[in-house]
């Protein structure tokens, strides 16, 4: 693993600008492995990796892998090894999205969601042991989200409670059932999710903006327009609304509305605030 410097909110904005969506992406991971490294951050480092991992199709996770390995020396596979014990399920859960082997067909099989959603039924019902890890983890990063999407109403609509009673009996610990509990939410709604994991990282202190510099410089206007619209209906206000009270670095706060609003800059100098 090569070891570089963590960057500055404003140098890492500026950097992004300059970088291709998942070259971006790529830089990201890897200062998440050096936190981790280095036991300089609290977050839970494998379920920021599956945010990231799981809105790249199977052609971007291959350029993913390429490009990590040509910039920083080293297979993504070998650094996620260096912070993290490669058995545990969720190391498990992270290798298989970075296999990219997600089916990604827009049909789906009405009869094999009613099998898969009988047996996580059975298996959590009867209290027994669970299906095996990896078909568990398999079916959460190989089926293709149409079909997932139907697993999971399936299930809910048959037997009367939520996916995440499944997940919870197969997983040991509460982030185990946080990251497969994300993509639950990301397949059912990319944007929700999208807005439910802005907003987080605007209620962090300090606010995490590695975290927003992928939202809001890593996706293209369509999707920023629908994370906008989504936004707007969670939350009593809009999303630049919130950029403008919860930012305080003004090159920041400017660039975000800049990109958010499709306009000119909407905010005037002032001399008085500080930036980095």
């Amino acid at each position: 693993m090569v070891l570089e410097q963590l960057e500055s909110p404003m140098r890492s904005c500026t950097l992004a600008l300059l970088l291709e969506p998942i070259e971006l992406y790529a830089h990201h991971v890897h200062d998440l492995l050096i936190l981790k490294f280095q036991n300089k951050s609290n977050i839970n480092i494998l379920r920021k990796l599956v945010q990231i991992l799981l809105e790249l199709n199977n052609e971007n996770i291959k350029k993913f892998k390429d490009i990590h390995e040509d910039i920083f020396e080293s297979p993504i596979e070998t650094d996620l090894h260096v912070v993290q014990d490669k058995e545990s399920l969720l190391s498990k859960l992270i290798i298989q999205l970075l296999e990219g082997h997600r089916n990604e067909d827009i049909t789906y099989s009405v009869s094999a969601a009613k099998m898969i959603a009988k047996k996580l039924f059975e298996t959590s019902e009867d209290k027994t042991s669970g299906i095996d890890s990896g078909i568990f983890i398999k079916i959460f990063t190989h089926y293709a989200f149409p079909q997932l999407s139907a697993v999971f109403d399936i299930y809910e609509d048959r037997y009367g409670r939520s996916i995440q009673a499944a997940i919870q009996h197969q997983c040991k610990s509460q982030i185990e059932v946080e990251c497969f509990q994300d993509i639950v939410e990301y397949t059912r709604s990319p944007a929700g999710y999208h807005v439910k994991i802005l907003r987080q990282a605007l209620d962090q202190n300090p606010v995490d903006y590695i975290t927003l510099i992928r939202i809001f410089i890593g996706h293209e206007g369509k999707d920023l327009s629908e994370i906008k619209l989504e936004y707007s209906k969670v939350f009593d206000e809009t999303l630049d609304q919130t950029i403008q009270d919860r930012i305080d670095i003004l090159e920041i706060k400017r660039l975000f509305l800049t990109i958010i609003t499709i306009g000119d800059d909407p905010i005037p100098n002032d001399s008085s605030e500080n930036s980095i």
